[in-house]
């Protein structure tokens, strides 16, 4: 069973991420999504902002959202 998890969560959060997967934020905002968090869909054209990493958004003092987690920048 943690083999499965391990597998779906590499599915879902490191191979988006790796073939350049975009956040949205939300100029009335601090946080940075997944395209599809519920929160992102709720985000008006004229206030989206991408970000192409989540070093970006961090640059951008975004922080990530509690309910889609986008990951944090890589630390190197």
């Amino acid at each position: 069973m943690k083999k499965l998890f391990a597998g779906v969560a590499f599915l879902l959060i490191i191979v988006p991420y790796s073939l350049g997967a975009e956040f949205w934020g939300s100029k009335n905002s601090n946080k940075y999504h997944y395209p599809d968090c519920k929160w992102a869909q709720k985000i008006k054209p004229d206030n989206l902002v991408k970000f192409k990493s989540p070093e970006d958004a961090i640059k951008a003092s975004y922080i990530p959202c509690k309910v889609c987690k986008p990951p944090m920048p890589s630390s190197k």
